[in-house]
């Protein structure tokens, strides 16, 4: 009998050398608490105790399922948590169902983009507030996304529609808008594609003692063989009299060719 009651407590006893482990995460409260599925380890639970800002929780714990109730912690909207679940190791752990809650949620949203090819004139229109930060329109161009514009937010928040005129290159051509929101997250409007029938711009000259010459206008971009950016711009021409002798990338147009300047 005595050893029937000793097996039958020490089922609900987590021994001295069992191993205990942590689960971390942090982020923001936006109102909603997480949901923590809590595995049985024996005839008990995996999680030992729960800390919000290394404040121990009263959340009722014993369970399949709980919540981490930050609001009974008397925290207000936006503010910091940064979550510790202190659980017995086993051969399955605890788990939290949706960290997300913690993330942000971006309240702006791009309601319309389009591309006037005729006009070559990018138009969006906006559905709640991008904050205080510019929309940068960038082109996919040398197999990245390069920043070719920057339009300014409206102060009136009633404002929600913007264009900008584009300058577009021979073939292909792949543009979005980028605008970080008041919550600090990166929004991107949908991909915007035109097809050119411009003539493909060329370098006219082979030796580049003075300049670099064009076939026509285009963006452009000079790196030494480090890779640090030395000219940038858009034009006909670029000089590069003052350069010191060496080999130098340039991007432009739609091609990327290897030079030797003086």
């Amino acid at each position: 009998m005595r050893l029937f009651i000793f097996l039958l407590i020490s089922s609900f006893i987590i021994p001295a050398f069992a191993t205990v482990d942590n689960i971390q995460v942090s982020g923001y409260y936006f109102g909603k608490n997480l949901i923590v599925i809590n595995p049985m380890i024996g005839n008990r639970y995996a999680v030992e105790s729960v800390k919000v800002n290394n404040i121990p929780t009263e959340d009722e714990i014993n369970s399949s399922v709980f919540e981490v109730d930050f609001k009974a912690l008397g925290l207000s909207i936006g503010s910091r948590v940064e979550v510790s679940i202190s659980y017995v190791v086993s051969t399955t752990k605890p788990e939290i169902y949706n960290p997300e809650v913690l993330e942000p949620e971006s309240n702006f949203s791009f309601a319309t983009c389009d591309l006037d090819k005729k006009e070559q004139i990018i138009s969006w229109t906006i559905e709640g507030s991008s904050g205080e930060g510019a929309y940068e329109i960038e082109q996919y161009r040398w197999e990245k996304w390069v920043r070719i514009a920057i339009v300014e937010p409206e102060d009136s928040i009633a404002f929600n529609k913007y264009e900008k005129k584009v300058d577009v290159h021979s073939g292909k051509n792949l543009f979005r808008i980028k605008v970080i929101d008041s919550n600090g997250l990166i929004n991107y409007s949908p991909s915007l594609k035109y097809l050119s029938r411009l003539s493909p711009v060329v370098i006219n000259n082979k030796n580049f003692d003075e300049e670099i010459v064009f076939s026509g206008i285009t963006m452009y971009q000079l790196y030494d063989e480090k890779g640090l950016l030395i000219l940038s711009g858009t034009a006909d021409k670029v000089d590069v009299s003052s350069l010191e002798s060496g080999r130098y990338w340039i991007n432009y147009a739609t091609e990327t060719q290897l030079i030797k300047i003086k």
